[in-house]
């Protein structure tokens, strides 16, 4: 997986620049009002030329790229050991098998698909659940 950008385009170079000016207004808001200034000239300069922010959108995109990669990977993997992992665990604990695991390749068929012969009426599509 290429987590680097090959080719910027106007558009993204566009949207980096007004990333860029939303991230100085907040600046602005929680710490030093004269962010609100450059916040403007970076709004202006983006509306004009969004070409100057070239190397500011390769920059933004990779990281953007490096943290989607990093974030999702982490919390999947937090959801499994902290939902999927317990449950699993307290099934076996109470001695559940859904699966059939414990009767797999233990009959002569070798499986333990159960065939259910069941004619469908209007009454189980109305509620299939």
């Amino acid at each position: 997986m290429n987590m680097i950008p090959k080719k910027i385009t106007k558009d993204q170079c566009r949207d980096s620049g007004m990333a860029l000016c939303l991230i100085l207004m907040i600046l602005g808001h929680t710490w030093d009002g004269r962010c609100f200034s450059a916040a403007a000239v970076i709004l202006l300069l983006d509306m004009i030329c969004p070409a100057v922010f070239k190397p500011f959108a390769f920059a933004w995109l990779t990281l953007s790229n490096v943290l989607g990669t990093v974030m999702s990977k982490l919390v999947l993997g937090l959801v499994f050991f902290l939902v999927v992992t317990p449950i699993g665990a307290l099934r076996r604990l109470l001695g559940e098998d859904l699966m059939s695991l414990k009767g797999f390749k233990k009959n002569s068929q070798g499986s333990v698909f159960v065939s259910r012969d069941h004619l469908y009426t209007e009454k189980d599509l109305e509620k299939p659940f």
